[in-house]
């Protein structure tokens, strides 16, 4: 996932536990989706993947007013953003700041991904 140093630094910092995105990781197959997820997270400006947080799921709504407090965006940015429509929330925890950045080539990815992506993660017992 890709985002700006202000909103990782208010991940870390406990401020931001919503993460407002316009799609969430779904089921491909119509199976069960597996969580909770470990989001990566490439931090703009850096060439390298950061840190990381645990997601357990996400909440899709049009009622704006319920992201505000947790996500840290204003109301204005959200309606800007969602443009009438619904966004996703993504519920962060145990967010982790990782000591030695790692680049983006560890993931198999050339450039950021504009928003988010699936990867594989290798190694994921060291990440």
């Amino acid at each position: 996932m890709s985002m700006k140093p202000e909103w990782w630094e208010k991940i870390l910092s406990g401020e931001k536990t919503l993460e407002i995105r316009k799609s969430a990781p779904q089921s491909k197959d119509g199976r069960a989706f597996r969580w909770p997820l470990t989001v990566l997270v490439y931090v703009s400006g850096t060439g390298a993947v950061q840190g990381k947080f645990t997601c357990w799921g996400w909440v899709r709504t049009n009622l704006l007013e319920m992201l505000v407090e947790r996500s840290g965006v204003s109301m204005e940015a959200l309606r800007a953003y969602a443009k009438g429509g619904s966004l996703y929330g993504w519920v962060i925890q145990s967010p982790e700041k990782f000591n030695t950045p790692s680049p983006l080539a560890e993931f198999g990815l050339n450039h950021p991904p504009m928003s988010w992506q699936y990867v594989e993660i290798p190694n994921a017992a060291e990440v």
